[in-house]
């Protein structure tokens, strides 16, 4: 049986995960339950990763949304 710890809901358009009724990344409200995957961006200057995915700013997304 899996669990999940929050509700996160991902934002359809930067992708951002977030419990609120907004992104706090692009301020978008289309929000949706349906994806997958984490990554924690800390430092979007310095991450390699963070450039590869397009993420500029600090927080925790999903790598597949639909």
């Amino acid at each position: 049986m899996r669990r999940r710890v929050a509700k996160y809901r991902a934002c359809r358009s930067c992708k951002a995960l977030t419990t609120e009724n907004r992104c706090p990344v692009c301020g978008s409200d289309d929000l949706t339950y349906n994806w997958e995957g984490i990554v924690a961006i800390t430092d979007p200057l310095r991450s390699q990763l963070a450039k590869m995915l397009g993420h500029d700013k600090v927080g925790m997304y999903a790598l597949r949304v639909w």
